[in-house]
């Protein structure tokens, strides 16, 4: 284990990983002697070719070797700690409504043309069945 100039501890692999350019992670192999060698008797298990160049590492975990992950624009509300810790995204719908029968309902406004509501389903929307291009859709179909 080391400390990396941001005073974080570094294993061994994070210390071998290099993160920008061409890629390739040592990883240790605990099991004896490979028979994984490729034509100059280069151990394959060794050493690891991530194919992605265009992805841009913000941090590694040490849980699983060495793990890269990538920022991401979810906005994290809370976490929960289920078989680990999983965050919660925040809403990106714009609410209009609620529904109080069986629990807290969200009702969001949509486009959608409603022909006729049936009272025996809840008052549930019923859209048209007529298609803008029913060319294109039939021979979809066909």
């Amino acid at each position: 284990m080391s400390v990396s100039s941001t005073g974080r501890t570094i294993s061994q692999q994070q210390k071998l990983a290099k993160l920008k350019g061409d890629t390739t992670v040592e990883i240790e192999n605990n099991q004896g002697n490979s028979l994984n060698t490729d034509a100059q008797g280069q151990d394959i298990d060794k050493l690891v070719k991530l194919e992605s160049p265009n992805v841009e590492v913000h941090d590694t975990l040490a849980i699983s070797h060495v793990r890269p992950t990538s920022a991401s624009d979810l906005h994290v509300a809370h976490t929960m700690n289920s078989s680990g810790i999983r965050p919660i995204g925040e809403n990106t719908m714009e609410v209009v409504e609620s529904i109080y029968e069986s629990g807290v309902r969200p009702i969001a406004s949509s486009g959608l043309i409603i022909s006729q509501t049936y009272s025996a389903m809840g008052n549930r929307p019923v859209a048209s069945n007529t298609i803008d291009d029913p060319d294109s859709i039939m021979g979809f179909l066909d």
